[in-house]
């Protein structure tokens, strides 16, 4: 749902280790879902599939960022959560109109990140972004104002359960449509669980 007020949806997308133990993950869902406490921080989703993990954290403006990236349920999730249990990681910082949906466990978190490339330019990440608007989800994506040296633009797409296969094949033809942009676009599914 889009509203007048814009918001910035900070995105953390990992990969869990082979051999972390089932009690290191269960706790770094926890620290992820104490996310939604943080100063700044309006919303938020955890998802979890095999060794991947999203969460999405929507927050107040621009200026709900540092302290949400400042603060304890932060800084725990982070260095106690992530650090000692993930191979890799991405995440990014947009701005949004779109509020998080209400999701049940079941329904499917999609993130997606264009990375910064001399051969990516501003109209081409514009158009990646407005191709978003043909997927059958609530889509919350925007340009990225922190991590310009990285990725250029950021967004989440909330698939209910009863849409994921008509969002798989809308999705595979929107890939289509980014041409050789398809190359800067890093992604990650995982399931709702929190």
């Amino acid at each position: 749902m889009s509203t007048g007020t814009t918001s910035v949806v900070h995105v953390i997308a990992a990969s869990f280790r082979p051999d972390v133990p089932d009690d290191l993950l269960a706790s770094t869902l926890a620290k992820a879902t104490a996310l939604r406490t943080a100063p700044g921080a309006q919303a938020g989703v955890v998802a979890r599939s095999g060794l991947s993990v999203i969460v999405a954290t929507w927050l107040d403006g621009r200026g709900g960022l540092e302290p949400f990236a400042a603060s304890a349920p932060h800084m725990e999730f982070v260095m106690r959560g992530l650090a000692p249990s993930i191979s890799s990681m991405w995440s990014a910082g947009f701005e949004t109109r779109v509020e998080a949906p209400a999701l049940a466990p079941g329904d499917t978190l999609w993130a997606l990140a264009v990375r910064t490339a001399e051969t990516a330019f501003e109209w081409q990440v514009r158009d990646v972004l407005a191709s978003l608007d043909a997927l059958p989800a609530v889509v919350a994506a925007g340009p990225t104002f922190e991590e310009r040296d990285r990725y250029r633009a950021g967004g989440v797409a909330c698939v209910r359960a009863a849409d994921l296969a008509a969002f798989h094949e809308a999705l595979d033809a929107t890939r289509t449509g980014w041409g050789d942009m398809r190359a800067h676009v890093v992604e990650s599914f995982a399931e709702v669980v929190r």
